[in-house]
């Protein structure tokens, strides 16, 4: 089932809000230093942010078709073998429907 992302306070005009689920909270890891030739072949359609939204949206409840009040937080570390950014996402799953 596709789920739509709200980072807003509101829900668009039209829209109301039928049940919510418990927070669900994913971390990921996206390495955004150079990877050098041989990584950057082997990994060059992998797309490490996208994997994390996915997995964000993978986690909520299959009944629920939106993530409401959708917060991103960012921190980067650097280690010897390259540096990484670790991408929080943090929002209430829920099931909206039309009025």
């Amino acid at each position: 089932m596709s789920k739509t992302l709200f980072t807003t306070e509101n829900l668009p005009d039209g829209l109301i809000v039928k049940e919510t689920f418990g927070m669900i909270q994913v971390t990921g890891t996206v390495e955004v230093s150079n990877k050098g030739i041989i990584r950057g072949m082997l990994q060059r359609n992998k797309n490490e942010y996208q994997e994390v939204i996915d997995s964000f949206v993978d986690s909520a409840p299959y009944e629920a078709n939106a993530i409401l009040g959708v917060q991103i937080a960012t921190s980067s570390q650097q280690f010897s073998n390259g540096t990484f950014l670790y991408v929080t996402y943090i929002g209430t799953p829920a099931i909206v429907e039309q009025t």
